[in-house]
Formats: C-alpha cells, structure tokens, sequence
C-alpha cells in the first residue's frame, strides 16, 4: 500500500470539515490512518537518513533539513545496525526507506542500498528523493536500484523536474518509480518551546504516530524530530531535550516485540508537540530559517 493513501484520504477530511469538527475527530482520524500503516507484528516502515543536509530546503521540514550540516550516515555502522535489526525482526519490516535530506548526496549511496538489500532481502527498499540529482547519477546507480529492488521514490515539489527523462532512464534499466500526480503540500509543525503539552493527548493527535520509525546509529525513534531536533537547538539556540526514552538501543533489546511495544507509546519528546494546531497542505516554499517555520 502506498503510504500515502491514508493521509490523503485525512487531508481530504480536513478540507470539508469545520475545525470544531476536526478538534474532535482527529484522534479517531489518526487512529485510522496508524493502523492503516501497522502490518500485524511487524513494522511497516523504518526510515533511515541516508545524509541529513539537502540541495532543497524546504520550509517546515520536519527532519530540520534547512539547518543541518553536511552529515552523511557512516557506511560501517550502518551494516553492523541492519544486521542487528534484521536479526531482531527476522524479516518482519515491509519497507526500509532511504531518505533524508537529500540521499543521492551520499557519494557511497550505492554500498547502501546493496547493505540495506542484503540484511532485508524480503523487504522493499524505496529511495526517498526529490529527483534534482537523478539525470546526473550514474550507470551503476541504476543497476544497483535493479539489483536491489529499490523504487526510486521522488516526492512532488513544484519545482523544475524532467520526470519523463528519468522515467525513460528507469525504464531502460528495469527500475520502478513513483511520483505524486500533483505536488505535494507541506505539514507545519508547531513545537512548544517549553514542552508544556500533555504527551498522550498529543501523541493521540499525532498523524505521524506508528508510522515515523527511525534508525539511526544503533537507536530506534518512534519519531523523527527527536533525532534531528539537535540542529534546531544549535541554530536557534534553544534547548528541547531528547532524552533516553525517546529511542530504544538495538543493542540493548532482546526481542523484537520490545521495539513494537515501544513504537506503540507516546514518548517524553511528545511534550514538545501540538499536535492539534498543526498546520496542512500549505504550499511547497522554499525555507527562509525562520523559527516560525516550526513554532
């Protein structure tokens, strides 16, 4: 199932209802759109950023793209973490999405996707991309994206994109792509800067809630401000914590259903959150940096 369809078929809800409406319906609403996005024991997601630096920034990007820093995921670690997790899960993740920032950025983007390939070898592999890089990356990229199985996944920006061009170049290669029919509109999260939000009731408004999990340096978040909040912090200086119970260690779990049972809770970062004010569908822009992109 495209992961997708269930938040467009909530935006959808959201333009024809009234927000007094909305207010009380949207734990129902999330709760709907969560268990579309969990497969029975298993996970159906795990995003992994493959950098945290982008060539496109994008107001309100929930990963703080337009503040980070070049940092690109360390080849090494990340074999050793996917040959923990697949051992953990013993196949029971759908899809291992590569993603970011901007992943084509990576210049060992290729050992990636073959590692990711070889520890997950029955789950799908999407690459997350918005497709500025595609026409320049080379021959052995699209032969490994077949080798692997991986769907070239490139979000919809209104921005300049030959997307037939790289159609045809995927085609000639035997890869799959997806690509949105309109462009995509942008959620605008509204942190509270001095956590005053009550976590339940704001992971229970949370769209993101059981569909968010994050990989990233042997730690698995059920969120991906946690991670990433760090370049928020350093560029505005503020300071909302991510503390030890907003991951799990893979190296510290015995089993799998430690990590299912911990996707399933609110976690302390939710007071952060508020989550009932956020913001849809705005128009795709371009980020100016502001604090009020995310407040």
């Amino acid at each position: 199932m495209d992961y997708n369809l269930p938040m467009i078929l909530a935006e959808k809800v959201y333009k024809i209802l009234p927000a007094s409406v909305i207010k009380k319906l949207q734990p129902k609403i999330m709760s709907f759109v969560s268990q579309r996005l969990t497969v029975g024991h298993g996970i159906n997601y795990v995003d992994i950023n493959v950098v945290d630096h982008c060539n496109l920034k994008c107001k309100y990007c929930a990963n703080f793209c337009p503040l980070a820093h070049e940092k690109y995921l360390d080849v090494e670690e990340f074999d050793k973490d996917c040959e923990r997790l697949s051992s953990l899960s013993s196949g029971k993740i759908k899809t291992i999405r590569l993603l970011g920032g901007e992943p084509l950025l990576h210049p060992r983007l290729i050992e990636v996707m073959a590692i990711t390939h070889k520890h997950f070898p029955v789950s799908g592999i999407d690459l997350v991309t918005n497709g500025l890089l595609l026409l320049q990356m080379p021959r052995a990229f699209w032969v490994q994206c077949k080798a692997c199985g991986v769907t070239v996944a490139i979000s919809h920006y209104p921005i300049k994109l030959n997307y037939a061009k790289i159609k045809s170049i995927a085609k000639e290669y035997r890869v799959k792509t997806e690509y949105g029919r309109k462009p995509r509109g942008m959620y605008k999260w509204l942190l509270d800067i001095n956590g005053g939000q009550d976590i339940k009731e704001s992971h229970a408004y949370c769209f993101r809630a059981k569909q968010c999990t994050v990989l990233q340096e042997g730690k698995i978040y059920a969120c991906s401000l946690p991670p990433w909040i760090n370049y928020f912090n350093e560029y505005f200086g503020k300071n909302l914590k991510a503390s030890e119970g907003d991951y799990i260690d893979l190296y510290k779990v015995k089993k799998f259903e430690e990590i299912l049972e911990f996707l399933g809770k609110p976690i302390p970062f939710c007071k952060y959150c508020n989550t009932k004010t956020i913001v849809y569908s705005n128009r795709w822009e371009l980020s100016k940096k502001e604090i009020t992109e995310w407040t």
